[in-house]
């Protein structure tokens, strides 16, 4: 897999990252620890959780693979939302829903939507930051992250003098190697202003608005960027499916003659992961793992060339199948 080397990291970095939201939630736990491993084996050592993450058992999981391997991986974790309330009723449904809510993607929407399923925004102080590292240390069994990011957090919360300080004294104590902002593209922008305290900026990759185009020409190869969304911003994947259709032949052609083939479903996942690599081809691009299906899809595309081209038929698929429509 071609790796990239972010600034200010010892170690190189796998193109593509391993996201542990459904990590202990959606995803048992032991086909979870299978799915990190055969990932590890094939270049993934950036591996993305939170408190939050998997019903709060992500952080653990992780821990268990981590096991023996930690000093081959790149971890980050958050601190800004819980895990969401009455845990223990969410986890006894999860697990009883594994099988269908796997196999069934509007099942997994619905569930999506149900209140009860919602992580829990905290409000951030020096004192939780600190406590909430100790505990996301102690489920991961290490004695620091590569990065410890403030997770969607209230905008005016990334200034505070406050904040600003707890963080760098985490990170002075070793504990936390790079601190980070993972939210919107305007917490990202927010954030540039620090660019002695935030080094890591995670956000959405949106192909309309591109708003990492504007924070990578800002930050001017100073910082690292983690991408995620690559099929999923304002149903990008479904609306460029039927832009090709909208498209007709001239769009199929186009595609096919740039290497792209299967359906349309196919042909355009593999048009949006190719332009989320090209697009942060010098950081790390979060993607979909836990299925075998998609990880070997999703790696095959990390092992391949950048493809510059690929963000130009976005923009023009996008561009054509609207004025089709019109």
């Amino acid at each position: 897999m071609r790796s990239v080397q972010l600034p200010g990291f010892a170690m190189a970095a796998g193109a593509i990252g391993f996201g542990c939201a459904s990590l202990g939630s959606r995803v048992a736990p032991a086909d979870g620890v299978r799915a990190m491993a055969e990932a590890h084996a094939a270049g993934v050592n950036w591996f993305d959780v939170a408190p939050a993450y998997g019903a709060g058992d992500a952080e653990s999981i992780l821990g268990t693979f981590a096991r023996g391997r930690r000093d081959q991986l790149l971890i980050c974790t958050k601190v800004g939302l819980a895990p969401p309330q009455r845990n223990a009723l969410l986890k006894s449904a999860y697990a009883a829903a594994r099988p269908l809510v796997g196999a069934l993607k509007g099942l997994r929407k619905a569930f999506r939507r149900i209140p009860a399923t919602r992580n829990v925004a905290v409000p951030l102080t020096p004192a939780l930051l600190v406590e909430s590292l100790e505990r996301s240390l102690r489920r991961l069994g290490t004695d620091h992250v590569d990065v410890f990011a403030l997770h969607k957090p209230v905008h005016a919360d990334i200034a505070r003098d406050d904040i600003l300080q707890a963080l760098s004294d985490l990170r002075r104590a070793g504990k936390v190697r790079h601190v980070g902002v993972a939210g919107d593209a305007h917490a990202a922008q927010l954030a540039l202003a620090h660019p002695d305290v935030y080094t890591v900026l995670q956000l959405a990759d949106d192909p309309v608005d591109q708003p990492l185009r504007r924070l990578q020409a800002a930050a001017a190869g100073r910082l690292s960027f983690i991408t995620h969304s690559v099929l999923g911003v304002d149903g990008m994947r479904e609306r460029l499916t039927q832009a090709l259709h909208a498209g007709g032949a001239p769009a199929v052609r186009r595609l096919t003659d740039a290497g792209y083939a299967g359906n349309a479903e196919q042909t355009v996942s593999q048009l949006l992961v190719d332009r989320a690599l090209a697009a942060n081809a010098g950081g790390v691009v979060l993607m979909s793992m836990f299925s075998s299906k998609h990880r070997a899809a999703n790696i095959a595309r990390a092992e391949g060339k950048v493809r510059p081209d690929a963000i130009e038929l976005v923009a023009d698929l996008l561009a054509d199948g609207g004025r089709a429509a019109r």
